[in-house]
């Protein structure tokens, strides 16, 4: 006999549950059921709730969720740091799915993987490209193309209505400002115990692009067997960061050695108008070449390519790939799944994210040199090169 469907409650009804996350769970109803949503908006949750099959509690305290005896498992989608959050849900036996970032500072981190240790449960974080099918594929192909050279990440980042402008969104009206303004300190907080009470350039980079964005990227090279640098030898900001919040996002670049030799070029650039976004891990190795497509990450239809050039014989052979029809914010759910009912392992855990924001602090501590601000608490503590 199969086994019964794990129940999901479901922290954050914005446009990752909406647009991605909710239909997944559809999708995947044989191994999922929704019983109960929670989101800052009491109508937003209820109009969810009732779109759903069965019946859905609903509610405005993720408190409610982690207590629901009919809940065994937790997705938590609400934007900000979310240590307090999974802490929550660690203490009431449930397993955890959490978008990223899991954290906003290494205390933080600290302090969910003592929590899990002690609870025994799973918590994966939503680094969702670490799943996409051709990530094994491309890291056997790494192994054709001789000793790395260099590995080159680029990511063009348009605005965000154009990706999800097919995507219809419930709206949030009337938000219980007590959550929100919960929330937002707690963030806030935990911003402060990452880089200091310095000014607010180097700390929106940092939650804004490097932990809204970047982040992806770092998980993406720890999934290939990359690594993460050590150090970060050159970052440049354009605008060059400064006291006052960020009009709009910048573009950036950082340069660093990654663990095998490799020099990692990470280029991010926020192109407002542009038609879709872009993202591409190139890599070049001694005797051939590796390039990594992935696709925009609200379009159900995209697919990310893979094409590797290398040497056989004296010949110069080109292959691409193209995966399955399944995403992989479908399957991380899979895996989420496998990892609650038999243990299977799981890639996205609190210990490499964990690696992903000692590397984003060493960036945003780099490119606050740049501009000769200073940057305080955990970055701060680092040794410039």
């Amino acid at each position: 006999m199969s086994e019964p469907p794990i129940r999901i409650g479901v922290v954050g009804l914005g446009l990752i549950a909406q647009g991605v996350h909710l239909p997944n769970l559809e999708t995947l109803r044989d191994q999922f059921t929704v019983t109960h949503v929670c989101d800052a908006s009491r109508e937003r949750a209820v109009s969810v709730a009732d779109r759903l099959p069965g019946s859905v509690r609903a509610s405005t305290r993720f408190d409610d969720v982690m207590a629901d005896p009919d809940v065994d498992a937790v997705l938590i989608l609400t934007p900000g740091s979310h240590g307090n959050i999974v802490l929550a849900a660690l203490a009431q036996g449930k397993d955890v799915f959490v978008e990223k970032p899991l954290a906003y500072s290494r205390a933080e981190i600290n302090e969910l993987q003592r929590a899990q240790a002690a609870s025994g449960r799973v918590v994966q974080v939503g680094t969702m490209k670490a799943h996409d099918p051709l990530v094994p594929v491309a890291r056997d192909a790494l192994g054709r193309i001789g000793p790395l050279r260099l590995v080159r990440v680029t990511v063009i980042h348009p605005n965000d209505e154009c990706q999800f402008e097919h995507i219809s969104l419930l709206d949030a009206p009337t938000p219980d400002s007590a959550v929100v303004d919960e929330a937002q300190a707690y963030s806030m907080k935990r911003a402060e115990e990452a880089l200091g009470q310095g000014p607010a350039g180097p700390r929106d980079l940092y939650t804004d692009v490097l932990l809204g964005s970047v982040i992806h990227e770092a998980a993406l090279l720890r999934a290939l067997g990359l690594g993460l640098p050590q150090r970060i030898d050159f970052a440049s900001v354009d605008p060059v960061l400064s006291k006052s919040p960020a009009t709009e996002p910048p573009r950036l670049l950082a340069v660093g050695e990654l663990p095998g030799g490799a020099q990692l070029q990470l280029s991010w650039t926020w192109a407002p108008d542009f038609p879709e976004y872009f993202e591409e891990v190139m890599v070049i190795g001694s005797a051939g070449r590796m390039r990594l497509t992935m696709p925009g990450p609200y379009l159900a239809a995209h697919r990310s390519s893979l094409t590797v050039e290398f040497m056989v014989d004296g010949q110069r052979t080109v292959t691409t790939t193209q995966p399955h029809h399944s995403t992989a914010f479908v399957e991380e759910l899979r895996a989420f799944a496998a990892s609650v009912r038999s243990g299977a392992p799981n890639v996205c855990t609190i210990e490499g994210a964990g690696e992903d924001l000692t590397f984003l602090q060493q960036v945003a501590r780099a490119a606050a040199k740049q501009a000769g601000l200073p940057v305080g608490g955990e970055a701060g503590q680092g040794t410039d090169s």
